[in-house]
Parts: C-alpha cells; sequence; structure tokens
C-alpha cells in the first residue's frame, strides 16, 4: 500500500488554491467566466493532467523493466472531458476521451496491446473507470 499527502489552501482570490505535495507547490484555479482567476489549470484540468501522468509513468514503467525489451519513441496523450450540471448546481465529469499516439520499437499490434497493458495498470484511470464513460483511441502516427 501507498500513501500520497497533499495540503490545499484557498486563496481567496477568485478560486485560487495552492497545493503542497512533498516538496512541489502548483496553483489550481478556475477560468474568469466561473469567478476565478484563471491562474492555473481548473480541477477537471488536473484531474485530466493526473489521468495523463498515470498513464505515462505506467508506460514508463513497462519500458524500463527488464522484463520487457520496449524502446518508447513517442507515448502523447490528448484528453477530453464533458461535464454534467445538475439542478442541484452540483456537477460531474461523465466522459473522458483519451486519444493515445504511441510510437515504439513493437509491432502495430504489440504497440497495440502493449497500450492496452498500460491503461489497464494505471491507477487513476482504474480509479474513475466505474464513474466516469471512458473512450480511448490508439494511433501510432
Amino acid at each position: 500500500m501507498s500513501e500520497y499527502k497533499v495540503h490545499s489552501e484557498l486563496r481567496n482570490i477568485g478560486a485560487k488554491t495552492v497545493h503542497t505535495a512533498r516538496l512541489h507547490r502548483f496553483t489550481s484555479d478556475t477560468p474568469t467566466e466561473h469567478h476565478g482567476t484563471d491562474t492555473g489549470p481548473s480541477p477537471v484540468e488536473y484531474l485530466l493532467g493526473a489521468l495523463g501522468a498515470c498513464l505515462g509513468a505506467s508506460a514508463a514503467g513497462y519500458a524500463h523493466s527488464p522484463n520487457y525489451d520496449i524502446k518508447i519513441e513517442k507515448f502523447d496523450m490528448d484528453f477530453t472531458a464533458e461535464t454534467e450540471r445538475y439542478p442541484d448546481k452540483s456537477s460531474k465529469v461523465t466522459k473522458i476521451h483519451v486519444k493515445i499516439d504511441s510510437k515504439t520499437n513493437l509491432s502495430k499490434e504489440e504497440n497495440e496491446k502493449f497500450v492496452e497493458n498500460v491503461i489497464h495498470i494505471s491507477t487513476i484511470h482504474n480509479t474513475l473507470q466505474d464513474s466516469v464513460e471512458f473512450s480511448f483511441e490508439i494511433s501510432d502516427d
């Protein structure tokens, strides 16, 4: 089991919130049309970034493992999220589309299986998959 800790402070300037994780500080905010000051990515953008970071780390884990002979030339990801707002003013991310452009030393079929394995072991994807509709598009352009 691993444990992660983040400390977050609302700065009372729009929706600006400063987060500290270990020695790292990062800011989130919302766009001005959502009463923020746009000084950082929104929470949903950070969610997509967390998914990208996790998929990237999972791909790197395979590439650095002595059990696999995978050389990654490119592993680029684009994310699109859709949200839904409910009558009680709550909202939820309902759909996430992920486009992964993966170029490796593997054949097309092996590369696709590699990407599917990366998705399968992603902690963030596994955490979200039961509550968000996912679609994936895999290419090797």
